[in-house]
């Protein structure tokens, strides 16, 4: 069964980043994502206390939700958040853009037809 890694490359994403992941584990099935990888570029307006805040909440221990510290770049969180990942199927993501509801039942349809693409753009 394949499931989803989440990669969201950030960089002084406090106002984005708890509503992305809220959103990202309210409308997706915990059964289709591995984990959600948070990859800091060296954030100075507390990005990264949010994502702990984020992790901590019981509610929300469902989905594993990892910090990582990076580089800065983009490329370069991207590629850690890769290496790093534990599920099968990659999917990178900006911290202000927000997947439709139950997209990770849409990536794992399209995945089976053979596409390799997200069929998505920015919802919000």
């Amino acid at each position: 069964m394949s499931k989803i890694s989440i990669v969201i490359p950030v960089l002084n994403e406090a106002a984005n980043i708890k509503n992305l992941l809220n959103h990202l584990i309210e409308n997706s099935f915990k059964e289709n994502i591995q984990d959600i990888i948070v990859v800091d570029g060296g954030s100075v307006d507390g990005t990264q206390n949010m994502v702990l805040d984020i992790f901590s909440q019981s509610e929300n221990t469902r989905t594993n939700i990892r910090l990582l510290t990076s580089e800065k770049g983009r490329a370069k969180q991207m590629n850690l958040g890769a290496k790093k990942a534990n599920g099968n199927v990659l999917y990178f993501l900006h911290a202000d853009s927000f997947p439709p509801k139950h997209f990770d039942k849409h990536i794992l349809s399209e995945i089976k037809k053979g596409n390799t693409n997200a069929p998505f753009s920015n919802q919000n």
